[in-house]
């Protein structure tokens, strides 16, 4: 059987909405995977990844209003920048980045290496939860 140009367009075609529609379907389902401290290497650069631990120090910067929360989940610690931008939606939504302090906390970050150590920066205010 001989395919037209016409029936190989119609299947294209029909294929690439059917994918489409998956997407939308399926894009509230993908979330980023829950890992542990310990397995985050720099294989991972880039990735979103979520870890849950206690928060260990609070550190602001010294020439802007970033902060580095040290995290501990018992496998390991590791630093989440919290640039300006994401400090000012946090303080919006009526907490102040040092409330985070000592309590246990999961969040959702981008895997970023800086000067030979992992760590990871804060996506949005949203990624950032309090577990208790």
């Amino acid at each position: 059987m001989q395919l037209t140009d016409q029936q190989l367009f119609k299947i294209a075609f029909l294929t690439a909405i059917i994918g489409m529609v998956g997407m939308i379907i399926f894009a509230g389902e993908i979330s980023p995977r829950s890992i542990k401290i310990i397995e985050i290497n720099p294989g991972m650069l880039d990735e979103e990844v979520c870890i849950e631990g206690l928060v260990e120090k609070v550190e602001k910067a010294f020439k802007s209003d970033t902060y580095f929360l040290t995290i501990n989940d018992g496998t390991g610690k590791i630093r989440i920048v919290v640039f300006e931008s994401t400090v000012n939606e946090i303080e919006k939504n009526g907490f102040n980045v040092q409330y985070f302090d000592k309590k246990r906390i999961k969040v959702t970050g981008r895997v970023n290496e800086y000067r030979g150590n992992m760590g990871l920066v804060l996506k949005d205010a949203k990624s950032l939860k309090i577990l208790t």
